[in-house]
């Protein structure tokens, strides 16, 4: 990801765009899309966005989708800050502070033009930019997809609970274990984690799959 944020540092506000989608593990298409927008389905900005520290000190944020892929009447969105350049809630933070003139109305992530317009963020554009950087560095093309995955490995890596990857990511079953990338680095970085913690992590494995399988 490290890589991917150097080459988007030539546009400084599209880098705080990736950080926000790749960091919250959603479906891209939940918070940009080509379509018109529908405020039942989309969130707008006008949404009710919560923000608190944690008792680890660690700030926090979370809005509420009105509609997802699975859940008709929608989720919540939780943004937790990473205390690191590439912290969301950083990110998300610039892209309201930096497109304060927005009407309520709008779409969450539209962004001002100037002289007092506005536009949406399009995800074929935002994809279309992101491959155009990517490519001329020699790296694989990415679909919208790619972001939930990316960064649910991105969590997995940091060795993260999986647990805790299953509820940041809204997934309700197994079918999230479908999503891991990197499976071999993965199982090393929790199989020495065994190793070297006195709370094996085998432990938190088990008493994953058991909370899974009922």
């Amino acid at each position: 990801m490290c890589r991917l944020l150097v080459l988007l540092q030539v546009i400084l506000p599209f880098k705080f765009y990736f950080i926000s989608f790749f960091l919250t593990y959603i479906r891209l298409g939940e918070l940009i899309f080509n379509s018109i927008f529908d405020p039942l389905s989309n969130v707008s900005r006008s949404t009710n966005i919560k923000c608190g520290i944690a008792s680890n000190g660690l700030k926090y944020m979370n809005f509420h989708l009105p509609h997802t892929k699975t859940k008709a009447h929608g989720e919540d969105v939780n943004i937790t800050d990473s205390t690191c350049p590439c912290s969301p809630i950083s990110a998300f933070e610039h892209h309201l502070l930096s497109n304060s003139d927005i009407p309520s109305n709008a779409p969450l992530f539209a962004y001002e033009t100037g002289n007092g317009t506005w536009s949406p963020l399009k995800r074929s554009w935002f994809l279309r930019r992101c491959n155009e950087i990517w490519e001329k560095d020699g790296l694989s093309a990415a679909k919208g997809h790619g972001f939930r995955i990316g960064g649910t490995t991105h969590l997995l890596l940091l060795g993260v609970d999986p647990w805790i990857v299953m509820v940041q990511g809204r997934w309700s079953s197994q079918a999230f274990l479908t999503y891991w990338r990197r499976c071999e680095e993965v199982l090393s970085l929790f199989i020495g984690f065994s190793f070297q913690s006195h709370e094996s992590i085998l432990a938190t494995m088990k008493n994953f799959k058991s909370r899974l399988t009922g």
